[in-house]
């Protein structure tokens, strides 16, 4: 017990580092005008996945990874400030009538109400509290919040968070300058221009001439605009180029709803085109995978010798009267014996199934618990009706490996010792329902959408790992002596042990709890189920291949790169695990495309 409260106590210091290292991250790509660096700003928080403006869409914006968080301001009866879009409280809470009439005492008694204008437990937070939310963590970007600007300040400094605030305005560069200048060394700045006005070019000189800010947030409603060509040129090197892609009068048609349907004629004509270099959103998850992927396949030359594929695949698939098996590839590590990726095709549905890579060393007739576990959920699946529902089908696998237990004497072992439980992941399409369920951290393309499903307290344990190997660097070990002996796994391998109980954990609310194919009840609320609607072709993938790609060739290529320049998997893709002596890779991996007959 000892040991885990000194590994709590080291890991709570490497997450202060990582916290504190990632603002000043941030905030030295927003200082460097020519760093190309795009800055996702997530528009209210997450709004889509919770109440705008609450410590809950900040908390999801910044699991994203999102850069700069956007919350509005206003002030209640008693000289409080609050997260609040809206003057009046009728449409995002429970009450009722102006902000300005109400005390926080009386606001805190209300509830938030969601995007469909439905009440919620949660609560209006304080700037205070969204500040402590966002500390060490992401910039927060104050709008409405320029009359306060004294009384930000002032939290500003009693709370430690000067670093992470960007407060805006369209005022005149010499009024700000006038009665706020004492703050312009302390707190970063953003001026707004309106490229519709007719006084744009002389407000956009006057800023740059006696502000100099670190970047300028534009907007223009119509291509028929030529200045924002201008703007390209006369920011180039004194200031980033900050646009909104909330709606299309923001920029210019080239908006979310355009790069939802081709995001590089949105997103990507912002950046190319018009120099951006900052993007808020309404939809960070996904410009943050559109910007992952772009960046992805302009730097890595795919232009390999792809013989090994057919002849290396360990999976002979099956036929479907429902879909085409478009692409798929299984490999192990390993061998063909070991490896604990599964893929299966029935006539109704497709699923790739991950086993967990064991944690003790527990095994039965020869086969280690990931192994034994997609084995016993591929036969599941066999056997599903073709209409069956998300959680009658992950109840039917709860069972299947439940029954195994109990038919063994495992039962009361396992339940004591989930460490040792037979675990897997997965992400199953059902033709009968028109759905993908998610179990874990396997992945998924359904058109537009991508889905990594990352556990959270998975790329904790990456970036402590990443660290202690770079300590060790530090102290004089190479690579190689890493690759013989690795310290960040070691330091890591006591949690890894002991985070089992997280996974089903029946607790409501419990902080980093995930769910998997273990034999024991699976928490649906913890379950994606995706509908598929209109999508015609889907991909399935294990975690075996760091980012998924819509075809087999590009997500080998993104893998191929990582193995031959990060084989520790501690740099360009952080795990929690490298590539062991005599392994072709530092996972099985598991690639399944398919389309959709209708």
């Amino acid at each position: 017990m000892k040991r885990i409260r000194s590994l709590f106590a080291l890991l709570s210091v490497c997450f202060a580092l990582f916290a504190q290292e990632r603002v000043d991250s941030i905030r030295e790509c927003l200082f460097n005008p020519n760093d190309r660096t795009i800055l996702v700003v997530s528009h209210r928080g997450d709004w889509r996945n919770a109440c705008e403006n609450s410590i809950e869409a900040i908390e999801n914006a910044i699991k994203m990874g999102v850069d700069i968080i956007e919350v509005d301001l206003a002030r209640t009866k008693d000289g409080h400030l609050i997260l609040m879009h809206d003057s009046k409280l009728d449409r995002t809470t429970t009450g009722k009538g102006l902000i300005s009439e109400h005390t926080l005492s009386e606001i805190k008694e209300l509830h938030l109400r969601n995007g469909c204008h439905i009440k919620t437990i949660y609560k209006v937070p304080t700037l205070e509290e969204a500040l402590l939310a966002a500390k060490g963590k992401v910039m927060l970007n104050l709008d409405k919040a320029f009359d306060y600007f004294d009384q930000v300040y002032e939290l500003l400094e009693r709370t430690g968070t000067t670093n992470l605030v960007i407060m805006k305005s369209d005022s005149p560069a010499e009024e700000v300058k006038r009665i706020y200048g004492k703050y312009l060394d302390k707190v970063i700045f953003m001026p707004k221009v309106n490229l519709d006005n007719k006084d744009a070019a002389k407000k956009l000189n006057n800023y740059l001439s006696i502000l100099k800010p670190v970047a300028i947030e534009f907007k223009f409603a119509s291509d028929s605009n030529n200045l924002p060509y201008d703007v390209k040129r006369v920011m180039n090197g004194k200031s980033r180029i900050w646009y909104n892609t909330l709606w299309d009068t923001h920029a210019g048609g080239h908006d979310d709803d355009c790069s939802l349907i081709n995001p590089d004629e949105g997103y990507g004509y912002l950046i190319d085109s018009l120099g951006t270099t900052i993007l808020q959103t309404d939809r960070p998850a996904y410009l943050i995978e559109y910007l992952k992927k772009r960046t992805m396949t302009k730097k890595i030359d795919c232009n390999r010798d792809w013989s090994y594929l057919p002849s290396e695949n360990e999976y002979h698939f099956g036929h479907s009267p429902n879909f085409e098996v478009k692409e798929c590839f299984l490999k192990g590590k390993k061998s063909p014996e070991t490896n604990e990726d599964g893929i299966i095709v029935t006539p109704y549905f497709a699923a790739v199934i991950d086993g967990a890579t064991a944690k003790s060393d527990f095994e039965f007739n020869g086969k280690k618990t990931g192994r034994l576990a997609m084995e016993l959920t591929l036969e599941a699946i066999r056997d599903f009706p073709a209409n069956i529902n998300a959680e009658e089908a992950l109840n039917r696998i709860t069972d299947k490996i439940h029954s195994f237990y109990v038919e063994h004497n495992l039962l009361d072992e396992l339940g004591n010792q989930p460490g040792k439980r037979f675990t897997a992941n997965g992400i199953i399409y059902s033709h009968s329902r028109n759905e993908v369920w998610q179990v874990g951290d396997c992945q998924c393309i359904i058109g537009s959408l991508y889905s990594s499903n990352e556990k959270e307290i998975d790329a904790i344990m990456a970036n402590a790992r990443a660290v202690v190997n770079e300590v060790a660097l530090l102290n004089g070990m190479t690579m190689k002596d890493l690759e013989e002996d690795d310290p960040g796994r070691a330091f890591i391998y006591p949690f890894l042990q002991k985070q089992a109980v997280l996974q089903n954990n029946p607790k409501k609310g419990q902080a980093y709890a995930f769910p998997v194919f273990d034999g024991f009840p699976i928490q649906m609320e913890q379950v994606n189920v995706f509908p598929v609607g209109n999508v015609r072709e889907i991909i399935l993938s294990s975690d075996g291949y760091p980012h998924l790609f819509a075809t087999l060739k590009e997500s080998e290529c993104y893998l191929m790169n990582i193995l031959e320049n990060d084989p520790l998997c501690m740099r360009l893709y952080k795990s929690t695990k490298g590539i062991k002596r005599g392994n072709c890779s530092f996972d099985d991996r598991a690639y399944l495309r398919i389309k959709i007959n209708r």
